[in-house]
């Protein structure tokens, strides 16, 4: 039997480009260039997140569009995921929606510095950057996941609601293994396979 190690990932300044991502981005999600580069930078942020994870977890809408966006240039998505952390992150959705998921990719990136707001909205119950949630609301909303098993969906549709796409490091395929992940309607089709 041949293990693989997990590289660690360092939370060391992310340098990768890829202008064609990013055009494919503007392009398909009618943004400008500023906009499709910030939510390019942090859909890299989060696959980085979701390499370290052993829950799934799950990105807001806007990584989640530039994911997919990633994915459909296979040769560099697969280039950047083996150079960076050893195996590919695989975008695998599910089925059933885990708030649970979102809250902890939003907690585990607010804990990387500041985050732009309009990309990850505070889930339900946490505040946001300098807010105080203690009436219980917050805005944006959770999303799917589990708990390294578990699958799950998000509802992209509701306004600063996540994607739902649930990654986690537990398990799957492409030569050693990579993330899996769960479940989202990610924009209203299916998100795996290769699209």
């Amino acid at each position: 039997m041949r293990l693989f190690r997990r590289r660690r990932v360092e939370r060391e300044a992310l340098t990768y480009s890829n202008e064609s991502v990013v055009a494919r981005i503007q392009a398909e999600a009618g943004v400008d260039r500023d906009t499709a580069r910030a939510w390019f930078n942090e859909m890299l942020v989060f696959l980085d997140l979701a390499a370290g994870s052993k829950q799934f977890i799950s990105p807001p809408e806007p990584v989640d569009v530039a994911w997919h966006a990633f994915i459909l240039h296979t040769r560099d998505y697969e280039a950047y995921c083996r150079e960076r952390f050893g195996r590919v992150i695989h975008h695998e959705p599910t089925g059933a929606p885990d708030p649970g998921a979102y809250r902890r990719a939003y907690e585990r990136r607010a804990e990387r510095g500041p985050m732009d707001a309009a990309i990850w909205a505070a889930p339900v119950g946490v505040a946001a950057a300098g807010e105080d949630s203690s009436d219980g609301e917050a805005t944006g909303g959770g999303s799917a996941g589990g708990d390294g098993g578990e699958s799950g969906s998000g509802d992209p549709g509701s306004g600063g609601e996540s994607a739902g796409s649930d990654v986690g490091s537990g398990g799957g395929g492409d030569a050693g293994g990579g993330s899996s992940c769960g479940g989202s309607s990610c924009g209203g089709g299916g998100c795996g396979g290769g699209g």
